[in-house]
């Protein structure tokens, strides 16, 4: 069977885009568009073939965490840390199932993963996704880089950035809930910045641009498709700049 890439070839393209040994990094990721990997027959192979590829990158000092978002009290559903299931793609579901002890309690954006700082990071505020001592905030404290496979440089990150920035467009709002803990349901709450309208929607296309246009992030080809990261610092830095000149720079209609 003809293969697009090989295991090799994602740690190449890893460290092509800036990602190496004592990392922490998130990971977006769509992995059927980048074709067949060399020795792979299921998506569990896949999967399992990424991970190790990054796992040896950043080495055993570094983080893996991924998406593992429910939005379970958005959609009025329990949240069980150990069987919720994800939709943010197969890797993020595969890690879930993989290390469903390092899942976060976050019942709207758990993340999960594993590596020097998971721990850290299962302690970050459930309460506020978005707020002080969310997993963004101790992410960039720990010098975080985001990994967009197959995706653009719009990230869940953005809403952070947002919030740090006090935007006009979004406000909290609580969501109360049930988590599934340690065999008993605990009636919890999470906050949530939210919007209201298509005038307020974020614009990831825009993000994306704006990101190309100031050299905000690396890109490489893997297989059929592409990585790109970029440090979340740098991306803070340039958001948080842009939104003091352009505060509706992130929305879908950025002139009111």
């Amino acid at each position: 069977m003809k293969t697009d890439y090989t295991g090799r070839d994602i740690q190449e393209a890893l460290q092509a885009v800036g990602i190496c040994l004592g990392d922490d990094v998130f990971i977006h990721s769509n992995l059927g568009f980048f074709g067949m990997l060399e020795g792979c027959r299921s998506a569990n192979d896949i999967c399992e073939g990424f991970l190790t590829a990054i796992k040896d990158v950043v080495g055993a000092a570094g983080t893996v965490a991924v998406p593992t978002f429910s939005y379970s009290y958005c959609h009025g559903e329990v949240y069980d840390p150990y069987e919720t299931r994800t939709g943010c793609g197969m890797l993020s579901e595969y890690v879930r199932q993989r290390f469903p002890e390092n899942r976060t309690l976050d019942p709207n954006f758990s993340v999960c993963g594993l590596g020097a700082h998971m721990e850290e990071y299962k302690q970050c505020n459930i309460h506020e996704s978005f707020g002080c001592g969310s997993f963004w905030e101790v992410f960039m404290k720990n010098k975080g880089k985001i990994i967009c496979m197959n995706f653009d440089a719009g990230s869940t990150f953005i809403h952070f950035i947002e919030r740090k920035n006090d935007v006009p467009y979004r406000y909290n709002k609580a969501f109360n809930g049930e988590t599934l803990k340690d065999g008993r349901l605990q009636k919890d709450y999470a906050v949530h910045f939210v919007f209201e309208g298509e005038a307020d929607a974020p614009c990831m296309e825009r993000v994306d641009a704006l990101c190309r246009e100031h050299h905000i992030f690396k890109q490489v080809n893997l297989g059929k498709g592409t990585i790109l990261a970029f440090p979340v610092q740098e991306y803070f830095t340039f958001f948080s700049d842009l939104l003091k000149r352009r505060p509706r720079v992130l929305c879908r209609k950025e002139g009111l």
